[in-house]
């Protein structure tokens, strides 16, 4: 059975019941140890509010970023800028910057406040309302969920205008990869190699 199929069954078993199949995501799924929130994150759905309409899209694919002691994140050493200062708040603030002058990625920060780790969103899945159709890299996902340095730093605990959801979906665990992160061999070798990337392999039907 593919991944997709999986996916369309699972929503159609929750959709019986919407009040039992969406919990939004509170502080507590976010102030715990990174790798765990970025694991838990596959297969919980983001919810955008835009210019009059919702966006959902469930997340397949995130990378870690463990903080000071991490060369590849941002809070590197305790490096705490204005650009950075959303990592460190309470777990659930959302982090987006720019790459490459064009490309803005979302962020989760985690671990709680004062400690400068976080989630980056690698890669969704479009639906339920939409097509069903994977969006992947991190500057397609910010740009079909409409995002950009406006969402720097809200609270996605509370926001009305992007919220994660638990819709009952679980990956089971054959589904799941994990390997390093991409674009980070400025960091060096060992860093590099962490493997603190994490997704949903799409699986061919039996």
């Amino acid at each position: 059975m593919s991944f997709e199929i999986l996916f369309v069954e699972r929503l159609d078993h929750h959709a019986r019941d919407v009040s039992a199949g969406r919990l939004r995501l509170d502080r507590s799924a976010f102030n715990r140890p990174t790798l765990q929130v970025a694991r838990d994150l596959l297969g919980k759905f983001i919810v955008r509010s835009y210019r009059g309409r919702r966006i959902d899209a469930m997340i397949t694919e995130v990378e870690a970023y463990k903080g000071p002691q991490d060369r590849a994140c941002h809070a590197h050493g305790w490096r705490r800028t204005p650009r950075v200062e959303p990592l460190y708040g309470e777990g659930g603030t959302v982090y987006v910057y720019l790459v490459y002058g064009m490309h803005w990625l979302l962020n989760f920060s985690t671990a709680g406040g004062g400690k400068p780790e976080g989630v980056l969103v690698r890669g969704i899945l479009a639906g339920p309302d939409g097509a069903r159709k994977p969006v992947v890299g991190p500057g397609k996902v910010s740009r079909f969920l409409r995002i950009d340095k406006r969402l720097d730093g809200t609270d996605a605990t509370d926001s009305k205008q992007m919220w994660l959801e638990d819709r009952g979906v679980g990956i089971p665990a054959k589904c799941v990869r994990r390997g390093p992160r991409v674009g980070v061999d400025f960091a060096g070798p060992y860093w590099a190699a962490r493997p603190w990337r994490f997704w949903i392999e799409q699986q061919e039907d039996a």
